[in-house]
């Protein structure tokens, strides 16, 4: 459990990871409660049986404790540095990188064809939950590699695809992302980098890109960039951007590295977190020799863009997971073996044994407030990761045109809660460990370090929460939010009368109803003071309708639970036991019997802090916008 590192003791994150409780919890997701087997019924995943899944998600998550773990602390601390004009990354993460993608699992969702594993995407999020838990900044290139890999496979002209996508997949050229600009960070529709057509579909490209994550390094040989750019003549905005492939280094016809393409890394961001990955500020045509390869259209760029951005708004929530989770495992670990004081009970008597701190009342709270929200983010995203699943496997437009609803509706859900969320467990897991949280010799102090970035990282969550108000929820007439309803509706209608969760249901009920009232009271406010208004409140209602849907899908789960552990009880001869007198050697039943709780205190006890959080938007408080400030 510690771990000597550079003469320092280090409290593991991979304990977190290797925890048989956090196990059962995902195999329990995606066996008994997703069913993810049942994808092999299609043509696309046919390969990929129950116990195939399960053995990836196994294997995935012993490479993240066994191969990655080991480089947290010391490309952490040793961070990347400017040589020369190029970054270069902490010496110990060029093994792990390698050996990611010579075992697959940093392409383990990408396209079989140019090298990939083209395993379900919610097996990738679970194998990506666990190395982002144990190196994050190793886990974004590969995120960010296999999404502009993508970008290509989906816009790239036949020869783009050829001389890219299998490298990219085989981490022989890393990728990323260049939006932000300078001047132009959230308003994307402000940048002047500019494009001139050169015929063939080659641009010379001139402008400056910053807070270019992993934007360049030298685990592979070459870096893929794609670029927003605007040709020029084309309008001003979102609408005149289009997307090019802007490589560092040319690539000749025969797939050998050709001259320098004048991209030039201006300098590294000196950053509070995620010190293993390079934030960068690159500069494009310097000497007005930077090539462009368009990807798509002209005027397309956004569009295409917004793939993998909203790839990327997944796997930012998923670092609130990731690490959220990771902080969790540490804090109850710690606090079984911390010894500080006595029983509540017992604190007048001297004589009194001390206890470990997971005794006591205070600590119970903190831990079950961090446990409830951990399941209840691994449910939002698992659950959302199976929705790209089946839309890419669906036999009708109609299907497919439902589970890309979804997906538009709990993108920016995922992003934005699940962001704020972890960063609140994490904080909690450091109250938890006390003054010891706050120093190196444990990992808490860099989870939050590194946590602290995901709630502004690919548009903050005041973005997102505008995204799902405007985009989602009050387009073609409120159609996502009636579907969504739609689903909580089932779930009610289904299980009202269920003998265990049948008041848990009722609860649920009226969460509904209050986010009913609240989307028809948005509308009057609407019309009557505009959207500025309604944009005010837009980040709790952000917070809370993202806590109710969880708190749909932990009631599923809850429900599940139940159901098996009937089955358990039955056989077993303990239908007469309350939940206290479980066996505790059976670690189904105890999982099982905890699965319930969470959901019941996730229900009773989470969901109605984010609720509180609409009291100004309910009594029509808009004094922020007339305040002076």
């Amino acid at each position: 459990f510690f771990q000597a590192e550079d003469g320092i003791r280090d409290r593991s994150p991979s304990r977190g990871l290797g925890d048989v409780y956090k196990r059962q919890d995902i195999s329990f997701a995606i066996s008994e409660w997703l069913q993810l087997g049942k994808l092999n019924n299609s043509e696309k995943y046919a390969e990929f049986d129950q116990d195939t899944l399960e053995m990836m998600v196994k294997e995935g998550i012993r490479f993240a404790i066994e191969v990655v773990f080991p480089t947290r602390a010391e490309s952490d601390r040793k961070g990347c540095r400017m040589e020369e004009g190029r970054v270069k990354v902490s010496e110990c993460l060029h093994k792990p990188f390698q050996k990611a993608y010579e075992l697959g699992w940093a392409s383990i969702s990408d396209s079989p064809e140019y090298g990939g594993m083209g395993a379900p995407a919610t097996i990738g999020l679970i194998v990506s939950e666990a190395i982002n838990g144990a190196n994050l900044g190793l886990g974004m290139f590969f995120g960010l590699t296999s999404g502009a890999a993508k970008l290509i496979e989906t816009y790239g002209s036949d020869m783009l695809k050829e001389k890219y996508i299998a490298k990219m997949f085989q981490g022989q050229y890393t990728g990323t992302m260049c939006l932000s600009e300078p001047h132009a960070g959230s308003d994307v529709g402000a940048g002047i980098t500019s494009a001139e057509p050169l015929g063939n579909g080659v641009y010379k490209i001139k402008g400056t890109k910053c807070w270019i994550s992993s934007g360049d390094n030298d685990l592979g040989e070459n870096v893929i960039h794609a670029v927003l750019a605007r040709v020029k003549g084309a309008p001003d905005g979102t609408k005149g951007l289009s997307l090019f492939v802007v490589p560092y280094f040319r690539v000749n016809d025969d797939g050998s590295l050709g001259d320098w393409n004048d991209v030039t890394v201006v300098s590294i961001e000196n950053k509070m977190g995620i010190h293993s990955s390079p934030t960068a500020v690159l500069s494009f045509g310097e000497n007005d020799d930077c090539l462009g390869w368009i990807l798509g259209s002209e005027g397309q760029g956004i569009a295409a863009m917004f793939q993998m951005m909203n790839t990327a708004r997944i796997f930012t929530g998923l670092i609130g997971l990731s690490l959220a989770g990771a902080a969790y495992e540490n804090a109850k670990t710690y606090a079984h073996e911390r010894v500080q004081g006595t029983n509540i009970s017992k604190i007048r008597d001297l004589n009194a044994q001390r206890v470990s701190i997971i005794e006591h009342p205070a600590v119970r709270l903190n831990l079950i407030n961090m446990k409830s929200r951990v399941e209840a983010m691994r449910a939002l995203l698992y659950y959302t990761a199976l929705q790209f699943d089946l839309e890419r496997i669906a036999e009708t437009e109609k299907e497919k045109e439902n589970r890309q609803n979804m997906i538009d509706l709990l993108t920016p859900m995922c992003k934005g809660w699940c962001t704020e969320v972890g960063l609140e467990v994490v904080q909690a897991g450091l109250q938890v460990m006390g003054g010891v949280g706050y120093t190196k010799d444990f990992p808490l102090e860099q989870l939050y370090r590194d946590a602290r970035i995901s709630t502004i990282y690919e548009g903050t969550t005041d973005i997102q929460a505008l995204d799902l108000i405007g985009r989602k929820i009050l387009r073609n007439d409120g159609a996502l939010f009636q579907q969504l309803m739609g689903h909580y509706s089932e779930l009610i209608n289904e299980h009202r009368d269920h003998q265990e969760m049948g008041q848990l249901i009722n609860i649920f009920e009226g969460y509904c109803e209050s986010l009913y009232e609240t989307s028809m009271s948005t509308q009057e406010i609407l019309k009557e003071r505009g959207m500025e208004s309604i944009a005010l409140y837009a980040t709790p209602f952000l917070m809370f309708i993202s806590s109710v849907t969880a708190g749909w899908l932990l009631l599923q789960q809850a429900v599940t639970a139940s159901e098996q552990l009937s089955k358990i009880r039955s056989k077993e001869g303990l239908e007469n036991l309350d939940d206290s007198a479980l066996p505790v050697e059976n670690e189904n039943t105890i999982f099982y019997s905890n699965k319930m709780k969470t959901a019941r205190y996730f229900l009773e006890a989470v969901i109605p802090q984010y609720h509180s959080l609409l009291e100004g938007g309910k009594k029509q408080n808009f004094d922020a916008l007339e305040m002076t400030f």
